[in-house]
C-alpha cells in the first residue's frame, strides 16, 4: 500500500508515510522477485493500455518503485512520482537493486510539473484512497493525458468496515485469528478497527467506490469508461486492511474530435424527449406535414427515401404517411427511440435507424431520394456525410437539402442587442440553435459557420451532382417568431 497526498502535505502525514516507507520497501522488494505477481500486473496495465510499442507512462504514488521498475525493464518510457521523498529514495534503492535506471520525482498528483499532453498512461495502485481530494486529481491527470490516453486506478473500500457492521464482523474475526496464529504482532497500525485522525480527513474513506470514480470521470468526459469491481477473485479478501476486492477503473481522454462527437451525441439525447414532444405537437398542428408536402414535391410519388439526421422523424413519420417508403438514421440513440414512440402514435410505417451520417450502413445506390432537414450545418465534416449521401443514392436519384445559416443568424441579432423576451419561442437551449455552457462551444465552432450558404454546398455537390433547385425556403416547422433571431433557410435540390 503506497500513499500520495494531493494538497500541501501536512507535517504528520509526511512524517507517517515517510517512516513507512522502509517498511514498504521490503514488501515491494519481494514483489519484485516474485516473477509471478510482476507479470500478473505487466499483463493487467498493458491488456488495458492503448496500442502503443513504448508507452510513455506515469507512475502517481509510485511508493518502492514497483510498476516504475517492472514498466521500465519492458522498454517503457516510465516517469514515478511519490509525495514523500523517502518513498522515491527507496524506489531509488529497489531500481538500482533490479539493475534499472529509472526516472523518480518528489511530487504531488494535484500539481502535475508536466506539459498538457504528456502521457499515454497514468497508473496508480493503492493511492486514491488515501486523497483529500481526488476529483481535483482527476482533472489534473486528465490534462497531462495525451488524447486518447488511459488512466488506471488500482485501489480497494479500506476502512469499509467502519461502516458496515457485517464486514466489521468478518474482520474481527479474521484479525483474531491471525493474533492466535501469530501471523501478526497485535499493533494499533494492524487493527483497524481504530477510529484515526488520519482516516477522519480521506474523503475516500466511506465513499462507495467504484461507482464514485465512474461518476467523477464522466463529469470530467472521460470516455470508455470500465469497471471491474472484484480484480482478482481468486484471492482472499480477510479484511485486514480492506474490507473487499480491488477493483480496477479505466478511462480515456478523447481526442479533441472525438470529444466534440461526444458532446453533441450527449446534447441530443439529452433532449430527445422535449423534441419528441415537440414533433408530437407538430405533427398534430399540420407543421410537420406540410413540411413533408414540401418535400413530396421535389422527389418521385412512392420513392425510397432515406431521412438523415431524422431526429424525433418530423420528416420520415408523415412521408411515410403520403406512401413513402422511409428510413430515418440519427446518431442519437435516444431520438430514435423516441421517434419510433411518435410513429406508433401516428400509427406510421418508418423504418429507424441508429447510424452516423458519416457512416451509413447502407449499400450503394440504396435509395430513390436522400433528405437532410437541418443536418449539414450541424456536423463538424459536412463533406463527408455529404459524400456518403450521394453513395447510397441511386443513379437520377434526388437529394434534397433544407437548412439554413442559423449560427451566422443567430450570432448577428444577439449582436443587435434585441430584447430575447420579445421572441417567447426563443431560448439559449432551444434545440441547440442557439445552445448555452458546454454544448455553446460546440456550435460556436462549426465549420460551416464561416461560409457561405447555399453557395457552399451548390460547389460541393456540383463537382458531382446536378443543381434542379436553390430557393428560400419558409420551413413550416420553424414557427414565425423564430424569423427575426433565424432568418429564413433554403432549399436545395440535386439530382445525382
Amino acid at each position: 500500500m503506497v500513499v500520495l497526498i494531493a494538497k500541501e502535505a501536512g507535517k504528520e502525514t509526511l512524517k507517517f508515510w515517510g517512516e513507512s516507507a522502509r517498511g514498504y520497501k521490503e514488501g515491494v522488494k519481494k514483489e519484485l522477485k516474485n516473477r509471478e505477481t510482476s507479470d500478473r500486473w505487466i499483463k493487467l496495465i498493458l491488456d488495458n493500455a492503448p496500442e502503443k510499442d513504448v508507452l510513455k507512462i506515469l507512475d502517481i504514488g509510485t511508493g518502492p518503485g514497483f510498476f516504475t521498475i517492472n514498466l521500465t525493464k519492458m522498454g517503457h518510457e516510465v516517469v514515478g512520482i511519490d509525495v514523500t521523498k523517502e518513498m522515491i529514495e527507496v524506489a531509488t534503492e529497489n531500481a538500482e537493486d533490479q539493475g534499472v535506471k529509472c526516472e523518480f520525482h518528489v511530487m504531488n498528483a494535484n500539481k502535475l510539473d508536466f506539459p498538457d499532453n504528456t502521457f499515454d498512461l497514468i497508473i496508480n495502485r493503492v493511492v486514491t484512497w488515501t486523497l483529500p481530494d481526488t476529483f481535483e486529481c482527476y482533472r489534473e491527470w486528465r490534462r497531462v493525458l495525451a488524447p486518447n490516453g488511459r488512466i488506471l486506478v488500482f485501489d480497494a473500500n479500506h476502512y469499509a468496515n467502519l461502516f458496515d457492521e457485517g464486514m466489521a464482523r468478518t474482520m474481527r474475526s479474521a484479525m483474531r485469528e491471525h493474533v492466535k496464529a501469530g501471523l501478526e504482532p497485535y499493533t494499533d497500525h494492524y487493527d483497524f478497527h481504530v477510529r484515526w485522525t488520519y482516516w477522519e480527513e480521506c474523503p475516500m474513506i466511506g465513499t462507495p467506490r467504484p461507482e464514485w470514480d465512474r461518476n467523477m470521470l464522466f463529469k470530467l468526459r472521460f470516455v470508455d469508461i470500465v469497471v471491474d469491481d472484484n480484480l482478482f477473485p481468486e484471492e482472499k479478501h480477510d479484511g485486514r486492511g480492506t474490507s473487499g476486492p480491488m477493483f480496477m477503473v479505466r478511462a480515456e481522454k478523447p481526442g479533441q474530435e472525438q470529444e466534440n462527437e461526444y458532446i453533441v451525441n450527449e446534447y441530443w439525447n439529452a433532449i430527445a424527449g422535449t423534441v419528441s414532444g415537440r414533433a408530437a405537437i407538430m405533427m398534430e398542428n399540420g407543421r410537420a406535414k406540410a413540411c413533408a408536402e414540401e418535400i413530396s414535391k421535389r422527389i418521385p410519388a412512392g420513392a425510397k427515401v432515406l431521412d438523415i439526421g431524422t431526429g424525433s422523424g418530423n420528416v420520415a413519420i408523415p412521408l411515410s404517411k403520403m406512401g413513402y417508403d422511409v428510413t430515418g438514421v440519427d446518431r442519437a440513440f435516444a431520438m430514435i427511440e423516441m421517434a419510433e414512440v411518435t410513429a406508433k402514435e401516428c400509427d406510421a410505417s418508418v423504418e429507424f435507424v441508429n447510424a452516423d451520417a458519416y457512416d451509413l450502413p447502407f449499400e450503394d445506390g440504396s435509395y430513390d431520394a436522400v433528405v437532410m432537414r437541418n443536418l449539414v450545418w450541424n456536423l463538424y465534416h459536412p463533406g463527408i456525410a455529404l459524400k456518403e449521401a450521394v453513395r447510397v443514392l441511386k443513379a437520377g436519384g434526388k437529394l434534397v437539402i433544407l437548412d439554413g445559416n442559423w449560427q451566422a443568424h443567430i450570432a448577428k441579432w444577439k449582436a443587435s442587442g434585441a430584447d430575447p423576451g420579445i421572441f417567447p419561442n426563443y431560448k439559449s437551449r432551444d434545440l441547440g440553435l442557439g445552445a448555452y455552457d458546454v454544448i455553446e462551444k460546440y456550435y460556436a465552432n462549426l465549420p460551416l459557420n464561416s461560409v457561405s450558404r447555399p453557395a457552399w454546398d451548390k460547389e460541393v455537390l456540383g463537382r458531382c451532382m446536378t443543381l434542379e433547385e436553390c430557393s428560400a425556403f419558409d420551413d413550416p416547422m420553424i414557427t414565425e417568431d423564430l424569423d427575426p433571431v433565424l432568418g429564413k433557410g433554403f432549399i436545395l435540390v440535386f439530382k445525382k
